[in-house]
């Protein structure tokens, strides 16, 4: 079950780690280097470069790798830090950032990537950012380092930075072993027995599961196990098994909002597994149900705006938020959450009054200053056509930007297909013609890509101040 996690500043000397837990950081850019050194090698090779191609064949087999291999994101127990050679290097070229205190953590998002399906078990890898004061930390999960990293610091962070499955990820542990032992013991049958049940309502199992349960003993504690043991099952990957879990809980206790809102989550992780409208719509219906029972549960209404919010019903959502305000309470996602709604209506000066408001309601000083520069950010934008029109501009370049690679994504692929051709039919020119178009595209897509990295942040208001 989940517990209430005291605030960073609450934490007692004990807590902190005795030795640093660290993962390997994302190999994306060490990729793209190494794909581009190797065809940089064979180019210069063709064209009897040799020294140059020795040159850019040590960089791209021996040099990226090195530097990916000593690339870390470590953890202390104070701070998060990357220690690689290069993005050192480069946070001291532009004066920035290369750690992290816990106390400046200001949001932690996580996404689950389909990365493998087999049988009846889907494989999650989950990517983790951690962000503040400009600096954005990302680490995948491999293996056991993942684990200990992420038990050591979320359960240091509140509630507030954390989003829905950073959340799942400090209440319930990664281990599909240990998992997979609690199902058997709980009666769950396999993946494949349940398959035929998956579109069965819980209603209609009513009688048939209620003699297997055991419900004489005490039916909350027993439901409450069964609700952990399907989020656990969920985060593993064994979405019928969590499924049938949740259903089973839900014949104990059929109007507990937070339990409703666990079974809407794992219905529409196992649509999108599926790609099944029917039970898209069903995990929908049971997140407005989750609603209806929250019972004025501000946090859990909060978090019910949140999903109505990642699946795009921002009507919803906003209700949802608005109902967690008017509930009281710790109220920063709610007030966020209304911010991000009004944005999308174009709201501005809504979206400032809920930034304010949600400085007002955290006590996180990370988040308060996030909120007041978020507050101070749309009221520039408000207040200012000048830098209205330059971040507006900014914002529609990236996104030209970023079709104008995926059209060079293509061409340079549209090359390599050529010099294919050329290749098989021992023709020069047609080689040469294929050499030229991918070469130009990958250079063009490059430097696309560090503009794309420099203009992706904001423009400092102060600068466009003082022009004026």
């Amino acid at each position: 079950m989940r517990e209430t996690v005291p605030a960073p500043n609450e934490l007692c000397e004990e807590a902190k780690l005795s030795e640093a837990v660290g993962v390997r950081a994302p190999f994306n850019s060490y990729i793209t280097a190494f794909l581009l050194g190797s065809y940089a090698c064979a180019l210069l090779f063709y064209a009897e470069y040799v020294i140059a191609g020795f040159v850019a064949f040590t960089f791209s087999w021996v040099v990226v790798p090195f530097l990916a291999a000593s690339d870390h994101i470590v953890f202390n127990g104070k701070r998060i830090s990357r220690t690689g050679i290069v993005p050192v290097l480069w946070a001291r070229f532009n004066s920035n950032r290369n750690s992290l205190r816990i106390s400046d953590i200001e949001q932690v998002d996580t996404q689950a990537i389909r990365v493998l399906r087999r049988g009846n078990r889907v494989h999650y890898r989950y990517r983790t950012s951690v962000r503040g004061r400009g600096v954005a930390f990302a680490f995948t999960s491999h293996g056991e380092n993942f684990r200990r990293l992420i038990a050591q610091l979320l359960p240091r962070l509140s509630e507030d930075v954390l989003d829905a499955r950073s959340l799942d990820l400090r209440s319930y542990p990664l281990d599909p072993k240990e998992v997979l032992m609690k199902a058997s013991f709980a009666g769950i049958p396999s993946a494949d027995v349940l398959r035929e049940t998956v579109m069965t309502r819980p209603s209609k199992m009513r009688g048939k599961v209620e003699i297997e349960l055991d419900i004489s003993g005490d039916c909350e504690n027993r439901a409450r196990y069964l609700a952990d043991l399907g989020n656990e099952l969920r985060l593993s990957g064994h979405l019928v098994r969590a499924l049938e879990c949740f259903r089973r809980a839900l014949l104990i206790q059929r109007r507990d909002g937070r339990l409703i809102y666990d079974f809407s989550r794992c219905l529409h992780s196992l649509a999108a597994t599926e790609r099944s409208q029917k039970l898209a719509r069903r995990s929908l219906a049971a997140l407005k149900l989750a609603e209806r029972y929250s019972a004025g549960n501000a946090a859990l209404l909060a978090r019910i705006g949140e999903g109505f919010a990642g699946i795009g019903d921002w009507r919803s959502a906003e209700n949802a938020f608005g109902r967690a305000v008017g509930a009281g309470g710790d109220t920063f996602l709610a007030s966020r959450g209304l911010a991000e709604a009004a944005l999308r209506e174009g709201k501005i000066a809504h979206v400032i009054h809920r930034f304010a408001a949600a400085a007002n309601t955290t006590l996180s000083p990370a988040l308060r200053r996030w909120s007041l520069d978020e507050a101070s950010y749309y009221s520039n934008l408000n207040s200012d056509e000048t830098y209205m029109e330059m971040e507006v501009g900014r914002v529609n370049l990236l996104g030209s930007l970023q079709r104008t690679r995926r059209t060079l994504l293509r061409i340079s692929s549209f090359g390599f297909f050529v010099v294919a051709v050329g290749v098989t039919g021992a023709d020069a020119f047609i080689t040469n013609v294929g050499l030229a178009v991918a070469t130009l595209a990958l250079a063009v897509w490059l430097g696309l890509r560090i503009s794309s990295g420099l203009m992706a942040e904001r423009i400092a208001y102060d600068d466009v101040a003082s022009e004026d």
